[in-house]
């Protein structure tokens, strides 16, 4: 079935996710008319949709790529990648929320890089100088400053040092704002963030369509599952493999406490990886197809009646 070739990079598998992928991207467009779903108030709906379709299809790509490449999944396999845009499936034209969980991909890469580093000085600077950029427009996103000390404490290799060179690679690009807004005399405006609790809001049931239903009752069990495949075998990992995904986790928890506007979009990452952990290594093969069948199929159903 579906998983199984997902399972392996081969050219079949590959063709599959990119004729899947536009297909996917292309469904809202069947029954609306562009303007009507693709609006923003800077970009024309053109770019949006064309933005909608490449920022999530790198990203994916890329997130699973990062996945194999730092040993958090050590099978080589294309399972992350389908199951990052699916979670993705009621979301199709909030372009800031996709723009942010794209960058977040390299901030995401340089915490994972720091693994194994005695002086991981530059890891620390560039992944909260990221941070930083992104504080400039959506400053709730500098909440996510305590990450880099959980990582530096889970790769041991916390230092004094790192922790201020980490400091000065957030406070760098709000300084250059500074004296941009300075010299321009443009109003300097960054709000403190502050945190507070916002899980993912679910429509109530009495407002949803069947189809709506079906998808997230899914989403909850394949969730569900997922969480207790991690903490059942978590234990027989490998070191590196472990600790990324105490990371992750770590990340996850962190987001939640992040009151972002398109937040969801923002657990897309943490979710797809601890998620792919299961469809791919999950013992019970027949229930893995079976869910992944129909996490696709479900998919396609909201996606056309939205």
């Amino acid at each position: 079935m579906f998983l199984k070739n997902f399972k392996k990079t081969s050219p079949f598998s590959i063709v599959f996710f990119i004729v899947f992928s536009v297909v996917f991207c292309l469904i809202p467009i069947l029954n609306n008319p562009i303007d009507e779903i693709y609006h923003h108030s800077f970009f024309s709906s053109i770019t949006v949709f064309v933005l909608s379709f490449f920022l999530p299809l790198f990203q994916s790509v890329g997130l699973n790529n990062l996945t194999y490449e730092k040993d958090v999944i050590k099978k080589n396999n294309l399972v992350l990648a389908p199951i990052f845009l699916l979670l993705g499936t009621p979301y199709i034209s909030n372009l800031d929320g996709w723009i942010i969980s794209f960058i977040l991909l390299f901030y995401l890469n340089t915490l994972f890089s720091s693994y194994q580093k005695d002086r991981p000085f530059s890891q620390s600077f560039n992944a909260n100088f990221i941070l930083g950029s992104i504080g400039i427009f959506y400053s709730e996103i500098l909440l996510l400053y305590p990450l880099i000390i959980v990582v530096l404490l889970t790769f041991s290799n916390l230092s004094l040092r790192s922790v201020i060179i980490s400091l000065m690679g957030l406070l760098i690009p709000l300084l250059f704002y500074k004296i941009y807004t300075s010299l321009f005399g443009i109003e300097f405006s960054l709000d403190f963030p502050m945190y507070s609790f916002s899980l993912p809001i679910i429509p109530s049931i009495k407002n949803m369509p069947y189809a709506e239903i079906i998808w997230y009752s899914l989403l909850i069990l394949i969730i569900l599952f997922s969480f207790m495949e991690l903490f059942f075998w978590l234990y027989k990992k490998s070191i590196r493999s472990r600790k990324s995904y105490i990371i992750t986790l770590f990340y996850l928890l962190i987001l939640i406490f992040v009151d972002l506007t398109d937040s969801y979009y923002l657990f897309l990452s943490p979710i797809a990886i601890i998620s792919a952990n299961f469809f791919v290594y999950s013992k019970r093969t027949l229930l893995t197809e079976i869910l992944f069948f129909l996490f696709i199929v479900s998919s396609i159903f909201y996606r056309t009646s939205i």
